[in-house]
């Protein structure tokens, strides 16, 4: 352990040979995972948001690619068989579940127009879903802008938070524009 390359003595050697090349320095002292993005004193366990040093989002598990045996693939075959959700029946923070569970996916967009309908806004810059707290007016309102006091939805604590805010306008997210739901892009595995 300590005499062969792979030991004190191997590590040593490199260390020197990286003090001549300053391209080995990465390589023998390593990198400091703080600035990856890394909080190294949170208690919490790295594996379960921590993708890779390159992405740019936390790992979601329906990202992880696991083999699928065709016969669970059911997907294709019953799509056009099921009714749409019915979203307008479901309450604000099952909207907020659905809405930060399916990224990039067909539900989140719809999730966000029934949003939109429920006269939530998405705050572009802020990246929070901001609405009017219900009764009381803004103090001021403009034709670019208004400020009063809304009811942030904030993802970390799971619950909607009361702010005095300045809101303009052209920060707000337009609605959501649903495209049509037409045949499978890609026939799964085994499936001919």
């Amino acid at each position: 352990m300590v005499t062969d390359q792979f030991g004190m003595l191997g590590l040593l050697t490199f260390i020197r040979a990286a003090e001549t090349d300053p391209e080995l320095v990465a390589l023998a002292l390593g990198s400091d995972l703080t600035t990856l993005g890394l909080n190294l004193n949170s208690p919490e366990n790295l594996y379960s948001t921590f993708a890779s040093p390159f992405a740019e989002a936390p790992l979601r598990p329906k990202d992880m690619d696991y083999p699928v045996p065709p016969e669970y693939l059911t997907n294709a075959f019953i799509r056009d068989k099921l009714p749409p959700p019915k979203l307008n029946r479901y309450t604000d923070d099952l909207l907020f579940y659905l809405y930060y569970n399916n990224g990039g996916d067909f539900l989140q967009l719809a999730v966000a127009a029934e949003l939109y309908a429920r006269d939530w806004r998405y705050h572009k810059e802020e990246r929070v879903w901001i609405t009017r707290m219900p009764g009381v007016e803004p103090t001021m309102k403009t034709a670019s802008y208004e400020r009063g006091t809304y009811y942030f939805f904030d993802s970390q604590n799971w619950r909607k938070s009361p702010k005095e805010f300045h809101l303009d306008y052209e920060k707000l997210e337009d609605r959501p524009i649903l495209p049509p739901l037409g045949p499978p892009a890609v026939t799964p595995v085994g499936v001919v």
